[in-house]
């Protein structure tokens, strides 16, 4: 009976604990100021691996010289829709460097061979 006991407080223990550190954790959930670009993409059919590289490798010299870009993600590890075949998001610290992205003129040269190759994609942009 004393062995039960014990082992109902020792769980109770382990679980309060495990509450008290997940409430905790959740109330340090930040909403930073930073502005996330994300885009899901389906290549065109003849895209070759080759020109896929050469997109992803010239968009992130890029976004590497682009002041104000914080970080860029693009290794996709779930997409939907399933159709589409890669992701990619990249962070700026503000909406004026998002637009020196968008402006930048190595930009606007990447754009014209990924248009060529890509067949659509989606493409959101949020902040805080």
């Amino acid at each position: 009976m004393r062995t039960k006991f014990w082992v109902v407080l020792s769980s109770f223990a382990l679980c309060f604990s495990f509450f008290c550190g997940w409430t905790a954790a959740r109330g340090n959930l930040s909403t930073p100021n930073t502005i996330i670009h994300h885009v899901t993409l389906k290549w065109k059919a003849d895209a070759t691996d080759a020109d896929k590289e050469k997109a992803m490798t010239t968009l992130k010299e890029i976004v590497a010289d682009t002041p104000g870009v914080k970080n860029m993600w693009s290794r996709s590890i779930k997409i939907q829709p399933k159709e589409y075949s890669q992701t990619f998001v990249i962070e700026f610290e503000s909406e004026a460097a998002l637009k020196g992205y968008a402006e930048n003129p190595k930009k606007k040269e990447w754009d014209d061979f990924y248009y060529k190759i890509r067949e659509t994609s989606y493409n959101c942009v949020t902040g805080n």
